[in-house]
């Protein structure tokens, strides 16, 4: 296996979407009880975690079709929308 700094297996690829997953939770957890700060810094950590493990499980996906499913690549591509976008509202003046 060729050293990368993406995730390799899909035993990886799969506790990332765990991890992108309660990085949302958290968020909206954040901002119902949270400080302003707390849920921008959370949904800045966790924009860019979820964007790590989509470009991980897209590159995953295009070196082995048969391993990586259509569901793990739409599923991380729907959370990483979601954290992006409550990152960038974050970022907003």
């Amino acid at each position: 296996m060729k050293k990368s700094f993406l995730l390799q297996t899909i035993r990886q690829m799969n506790a990332g979407a765990v991890v992108s997953g309660l990085g949302f939770l958290l968020y909206l957890g954040a901002a119902a009880l949270g400080p302003e700060g707390v849920r921008d810094g959370v949904a800045l950590v966790f924009g860019l975690i979820s964007l790590y493990v989509f470009v991980s499980v897209a590159e995953g996906r295009r070196r082995d079709r048969e391993a990586v499913s259509y569901n793990l690549l739409w599923g991380q591509g729907a959370l990483t929308l979601l954290l992006c976008m409550c990152a960038a509202l974050a970022l907003r003046p």
